[in-house]
């Protein structure tokens, strides 16, 4: 008895330290990490779009035990392993019996390796010795410890070698048969059973007749055993072995080395991607670009997304990438280019909710010198004025430079900063009010993502690589009333850079779009969007050369509107809802404010109840004048004089100068009386150059400052002073040239009523 207490107590101890020095052993020897997987690139329908090698230079794509047939999974266990589900990785039994085997033969005729076995050694190959076997037996142990049977399986489908650099099933069948695994036969499937035995003599590329006798060998038992059918047999047979092997799917490259970027792991990546609108956005773009090859323009990019999800639904870097002699591995949605006048409907956005802007507000299209530079419109004339609605359709220059002066350059980078403009923080330094005609660098991807938050009703969200269907939150950059305004103006019809072909696609869908072209004509853009869709068009050159008919409503809009008529599935004639705080309202047509008293022509406009300004407008004035209406008098003159009360408008002195100039009739007060001696109040002159608190660099000591300013109808001359010093008079709204020498100045001009208006420079000469 006290013998059996013994056995029984060193067979407890032995059972106790097994584990603990199967433990101590997995703690100095970790199990290796399993094979690097290829990463497969997947559109949101599971068409795969582009496989890549795994880092070890291998296709190696994650099978599934779900794309076998449950007949052929049976038979591949019962061949390799029929206990597969019952051991611990180790089948002794099985071990025991190939002992035996071999010893009684003199030689190995035997194995014993289970499907875990297998991996252990596929993961760490070497010859085959007790040693190794040993270590196999081992790592088996401490992988089915880590693993879960199916994911067991999953791995052995995955890396099982099929010839040449190919392991895994799911890579076999679209490398040798230009087909998904689970739409093979059962003769090809069951070919790539049994190369893995054999990976070098059953290749199918290069060993067809081989595996051909092989599978029909093999084939033969599982038919007696009824796991293979009749109809089974007749497909065996018959099938060729053959494969010829071929390259994988490589669409949307551009796209899919984006998803690499961002994704560096392996495995499957169901991206955002739809493979039958990316088909038709690339034959779209390739009969666009044709005939503006011929007119030398090479390069075109696309950039559809879906606005409730911002998934990106196409993507077009290039027309070829395999184009090298038109640089087309160069991605034109990454790249930064000059955005033309594509920010403006942002600055729109920015000012609606600051309560400045409304469609029918009154904007100066006049000369302005901007910062040291001249603000022109594109053909290089000036309407005046101009109402807001109608200054954006018409993509004027001058308009959008004054607002970003009035809003602060600043404050309208923080705004683009929160529309995903991260391009424009690094070039934040150099940045002046030009960055609104397209003077900075942004791109194609930013622009898009920007102008999706428009039919979101004013959310920013950034756009995404990968599907889940689900909406994102997004974040609020301006109101849904700003984004119905402006997309309201956006979809207008009178306007100079509609597609010329554009009435015709008036049916499907409503869309709204603006155009924007670059400075030389290197960049020509056009992004706009529908209920359902946001998309971005670039066209030029990837090496910036510029062509002259290289325009956004030209050469990129008609291009927008074919893929927006495309891939739109049903009539929308409404983009947005209007906002239950936009209402419409009558303003003053000269002044685009409420109404006061004197206001007599009245137009329709929208405002926002929550931001748009109440201002009332104050330029329809009453004045007193002699009866004949030559004079106007002041309360300090009338005393004695016969009068009457008229209404009329007081215009900007910058407007009337400009209208005075070009010869256009307005209307103003007559000239005050010339026999009033009272000092004369009000604005003084509006200095247009130089401009406040700029730097002005001379590169040559004979360069000139220009002095200029306006005023009213009832000025005539201006005096100039720098630093308090005499430099000369010249008539209103006129140019004076002086030289001025290097340093900080103040500017001072006094017009001919006693008002003066003084600016604050600096002059630096380079060398």
């Amino acid at each position: 008895m006290t013998q059996l207490r013994r056995c029984i107590t060193r067979g407890l101890l032995v059972a106790a330290a097994v584990p603990v020095l199967f433990l101590i052993l997995s703690l100095l020897f970790p199990l290796p990490p399993l094979k690097p997987y290829s990463l497969v690139v997947e559109d949101r329908h599971g068409r795969i779009l582009q496989a890549f090698l795994a880092q070890d230079g291998v296709w190696r794509l994650r099978t599934s035990p779900d794309e076998i047939p449950r007949k052929l999974k049976e038979i591949l266990i019962r061949r390799e392993d029929r206990w597969f589900y019952y051991h611990p990785g180790v089948n002794p039994f099985a071990m025991l019996r190939a002992v035996i085997q071999n010893v009684r033969a003199g030689h190995r005729i035997s194995g014993a390796s289970t499907i875990t076995m297998q991996i252990a050694r596929m993961l760490r190959p070497g010859e085959r010795t007790y040693l190794n076997k040993a270590v196999e037996v081992f790592r088996a142990l401490q992988l089915e410890a880590r693993y879960s049977k199916k994911e067991l399986l999953e791995v052995y489908l995955s890396i099982a070698p099929l010839g040449g650099n190919i392991e895994g099933l799911r890579s076999a069948a679209l490398l040798y048969y230009d087909t998904p695994l689970e739409r093979l036969n059962i003769a090809q499937l069951f070919d790539l059973m049994l190369v893995p035995g054999d990976p070098n003599g059953l290749q199918p590329d290069r060993k067809a007749d081989r595996l051909l006798n092989e599978r029909r060998r093999r084939a033969a038992g599982w038919i007696r055993r009824g796991l293979l059918t009749a109809e089974d047999s007749v497909v065996i047979w018959n099938t060729p072995a053959l494969a010829v092997r071929r390259a994988l799917p490589r669409a949307a490259p551009h796209f899919s080395l984006r998803v690499k970027e961002l994704f560096p792991g392996a495995g499957d990546i169901r991206s955002s991607l739809d493979l039958g609108i990316q088909r038709t956005v690339e034959q779209l773009l390739s009969n666009h670009l044709r005939p503006w090859k011929q007119r030398g323009v090479h390069n075109c990019a696309v950039l559809v997304v879906e606005n409730t999800t911002r998934e990106i639904l196409a993507y077009a870097g290039s027309e070829d990438f395999a184009d090298a002699g038109a640089s087309g591995q160069v991605d034109a949605v990454r790249a930064l280019r000059s955005p033309g006048s594509t920010l403006k409907p942002l600055l729109y956005a920015m000012q609606m909710d600051r309560g400045e802007l409304t469609p029918r507000s009154r904007l100066l299209d006049t000369p302005y010198d901007a910062e040291g530079f001249l603000a022109e419109n594109y053909d290089g004339t000036y309407s005046g004025y101009v109402y807001a609605d109608d200054a954006l359709r018409r993509s004027l220059n001058v308009p959008m430079v004054r607002m970003l002066k009035k809003a602060g350059l600043h404050q309208f980078l923080d705004f683009t900063s929160s529309a995903g403009f991260a391009s424009l923080r690094g070039q934040r330094a150099r940045l002046g009010l030009s960055m609104i005609l397209g003077g900075c660098g942004v791109t194609l991807e930013e622009l898009v993502a920007a102008y999706a938050a428009f039919p979101a009703g004013g959310k920013f969200a950034p756009l995404r690589f990968t599907h889940d269907g689900t909406a994102g939150d997004g974040k609020q950059i301006f109101s849904p009333a700003s984004a119905w305004m402006v997309t309201e103006i956006l979809r207008g019809l009178d306007r100079p850079d509609l597609p010329n072909n554009f009435e015709f696609a008036l049916n499907l869908p409503a869309v709204a779009f603006k155009t924007g072209t670059s400075y030389g004509r290197r960049d020509a853009w056009s992004v706009g969007y529908s209920a359902g869709y946001t998309v971005g068009v670039w066209i030029g050159n990837v090496d910036q050369k510029g062509n002259p008919e290289l325009v956004g409503g030209k050469s990129a809009a008609p291009l927008l509107i074919d893929i927006l008529n495309s891939i739109s599935g049903e009539s929308q004639k409404t983009i947005l809802p209007q906002p239950k705080d936009v209402r419409g309202r009558l303003v003053c047509a000269r002044s685009g404010f409420l109404p006061g008293p004197r206001c007599e022509n009245l137009i329709d406009d929208v405002s926002s109840d929550s931001h748009t300004s109440r201002r009332v407008c104050d330029i329809c004035r009453e004045i007193l004048v002699s009866p004949d209406e030559r004079l106007s008098y002041c309360p300090s003159c009338v005393a004695g004089n016969p009068f009457r009360t008229v209404t009329v408008p007081e215009y900007p002195a910058e407007l009337i100068d400009f209208w005075r100039k070009s010869g256009t009739a307005y209307a103003a007060a007559p000239p005050h009386n010339p026999r009033c001696s009272r000092l004369f109040s009000g604005d003084g002159p509006s200095i247009v150059s130089p401009s406040d608190d700029m730097t002005y660099y001379f590169v040559a000591t004979k360069q000139r400052l220009v002095l200029q300013a306006t005023s009213g109808v009832d000025v005539h001359q201006h005096a100039w002073y720098v630093n308090d010093t005499y430099l000369g008079k010249n008539g209103a709204g006129e140019k004076l040239f002086v030289p001025i020498a290097a340093g900080e100045h103040t500017v001072t001009c006094v017009d001919d009523r006693g008002r003066a208006t003084s600016v604050h420079i600096k002059v630096k000469y380079v060398l």
